[in-house]
């Protein structure tokens, strides 16, 4: 008889047991049918992007856009349908069907999650929506400019060399001036730098500015902050500047800490003949939004809620033609910016204007982690790519031979 309250405990453990199993089971089970709910929503999903090998670790990607802000998503009381509810709203009020593939983003690569193309989605989520602000600068292209610069404005410049620079950066504008600036032309070919600048609060570097600027006549400055977080407003700005204001046949784009041939890139130029809507630059694909907000790079999910971005150039050195930043600029009055111009530029504005790009590794030069250049390969290439800032200002101190090279040989 003493075994009959063991065996009761027995049944009584394994029953528990059973019915812990289902609530643990059955709450899995809901909290995985949100999660689809909401990837489908976003258009963003676990999987493998672009074929196997590439696995995109998933992000709490959430709805956010400009109608759902950060504090929605951090409020712990706000719950996945208020979220839900909120972006269907957003997009219920916008004017824009739902998004289609238009001949444009046919041409436009696709960005494929779990074998489904995003791009449309994308496409849709930057449409500025009725109800929303236009931004001054991206939107509205009310720029003005305190300085400015006729460097290329009679239409005999071959390549325009368009450098984003900081009003601070004296030192860095003077270096590209003392070298690869300091070339005219090339192969009968000309060639202009001009340095973008925006706004400084301080009197006495407005002043030291102004003399520059009379001095080389080759700085332009807005009307806005100049900022990091501005990167996209002068990228739009030397857009504007170059549509009324400059009349070369090619781009290039730069940062000012970037070191370039410009023998080679005339050399590349003549060779390859780059025409109509064509972006090429240094591109990246298979990359996820670097959402941690201590980064440089941060992208926060209210600029950009999907988990895998679009092949995109990084922005410290592109070609193009005026056809590409004038499609670029068109569009960019009806989509919302965000705070990363490489990404705006390459991958908003180019999708929307049909802007292809090509990835031109092949004359580029890595910077060595040693620092010790081989000059015949510095020679030999157009543009020197230090994405670990490993070298600075040292290719720069090579230019003396280069210039001798180039002009006596």
């Amino acid at each position: 008889m003493a075994c009959i309250p063991r065996q009761r405990h027995v049944y009584t453990s394994v029953v528990l047991l059973c019915i812990s199993v289902y609530i643990y089971v059955s709450a899995w089970a809901m909290m995985y049918r949100s999660i689809r709910k909401r990837d489908i929503l976003c258009g963003v999903n676990h999987g493998v992007v672009n074929g196997g090998g590439n696995v995109v670790t998933h992000l709490w990607g959430n709805v956010s856009s400009h109608g759902v802000e950060e504090r929605d998503i951090s409020n712990p009381r706000t719950t996945r349908k208020s979220l839900l509810n909120k972006w269907r709203n957003i997009t219920s009020s916008s004017t824009t069907s739902a998004p289609q593939r238009n001949a444009t983003m046919a041409k436009f690569p696709p960005t494929l999650v779990r074998g489904k193309d995003i791009t449309p989605l994308i496409s849709e989520f930057f449409q500025l929506k009725t109800n929303e602000t236009k931004d001054d600068f991206v939107n509205l292209h009310r720029y003005k400019f305190s300085l400015d610069s006729k460097r290329c404005r009679y239409g005999s410049t071959f390549l325009a060399i368009i450098v984003h620079s900081a009003p601070g950066n004296t030192q860095k504008r003077n270096l590209i001036r003392e070298t690869f600036g300091s070339i005219g032309s090339y192969r009968n070919r000309n060639i202009a730098v001009v340095f973008m600048l925006a706004a400084v609060k301080q009197q006495r570097a407005q002043v030291l500015l102004r003399h520059e600027s009379r001095r080389y006549d080759d700085i332009v400055q807005g009307n806005f902050p100049d900022s990091y977080k501005n990167l996209v407003r002068k990228h739009i700005m030397a857009m504007h500047w170059f549509k009324y204001s400059c009349k070369a046949k090619y781009i290039l784009k730069l940062d000012d800490d970037t070191f370039v041939n410009p023998y080679r890139i005339i050399d590349h130029i003549l060779r390859t003949e780059p025409q109509g809507l064509t972006i090429e630059c240094k591109l990246l694909q298979y990359r996820s939004p670097v959402r941690n907000k201590w980064s440089k790079w941060h992208t926060p999910e209210s600029e950009y809620p999907f988990s895998v971005l679009p092949p995109f150039c990084l922005g410290f050195a592109y070609l193009t033609t005026p056809e590409s930043w004038a499609a670029m600029y068109k569009v960019s009055e009806a989509n919302r910016l965000m705070s990363m111009d490489d990404l705006y530029v390459s991958v908003v504005l180019a999708m929307k204007a049909g802007v292809q790009r090509t990835d031109f590794s092949n004359i580029l030069v890595q910077c060595p982690r040693n620092k010790a250049f081989d000059y015949t390969e510095l020679n030999r290439k157009a543009i020197v790519i230090d994405r670990g800032t490993y070298c600075g200002s040292i290719p720069f101190s090579h230019w003396r031979q280069i210039e001798y090279d180039n002009e006596h040989f």
